[in-house]
């Protein structure tokens, strides 16, 4: 944000909107007020005959006119790259911010996930026993991988036959007897 005194006070904030804004209205003005002389020049020169009067209106109207005209794109054109740099800058530093999270998420330890059942990668033996997902339709192996990180809770054969649960094609647990 852009500072501007007020009345005498302390400097208040502007809010950037306005600030281009009014920078683009400034160079817009320059850039039509260079093409009003131009075209006041056309007018002047159109209506004269002799060149000799004509090179005043030329100077004057002509000249004049194409510099500000130049002079209000090149305003325009000021404003777009200086927006574009602070686009930039602003990408910049979300990028870092964005890599400096993912750099303290990657280096931080994994929270450890409770599960009800045992993960067959620390060792976990199947008993034989059998388990199911409280919403679930199928049963599984206590090592079986489509219930490793959810809550299953062991069923015997009368809940399996109540719930109407079927086997796991995957880990194909054997049925309750």
């Amino acid at each position: 944000m852009d500072t501007q005194p007020a009345g005498g006070q302390h400097p208040r904030p502007t809010p950037r909107v306005v600030v281009g804004i009014l920078r683009a209205v400034r160079g817009w003005l320059i850039a039509v007020t260079g093409g009003v002389l131009l075209f006041g020049c056309y007018l002047g020169v159109s209506a004269e005959t002799d060149p000799g009067r004509q090179l005043p209106y030329f100077v004057s109207g002509g000249l004049g006119g194409l510099a500000l005209v130049f002079l209000g794109s090149a305003l325009l054109v000021a404003d777009q790259i200086d927006a574009a740099a602070k686009a930039r800058g602003r990408l910049d530093r979300q990028v870092d911010d964005l890599h400096t999270l993912i750099v303290a998420a990657a280096s931080a330890p994994a929270p450890a996930t409770p599960t009800t059942v045992a993960d067959p990668a620390a060792g976990g033996q199947d008993d034989g026993g059998l388990f199911a997902v409280p919403a679930g339709r199928t049963y599984h192996r206590r090592t079986c991988e489509m219930i490793a990180s959810k809550p299953a809770q062991p069923v015997d054969s009368a809940q399996i036959a109540a719930r109407g649960l079927t086997p796991c094609t995957i880990c194909e647990p054997k049925p309750a007897a």
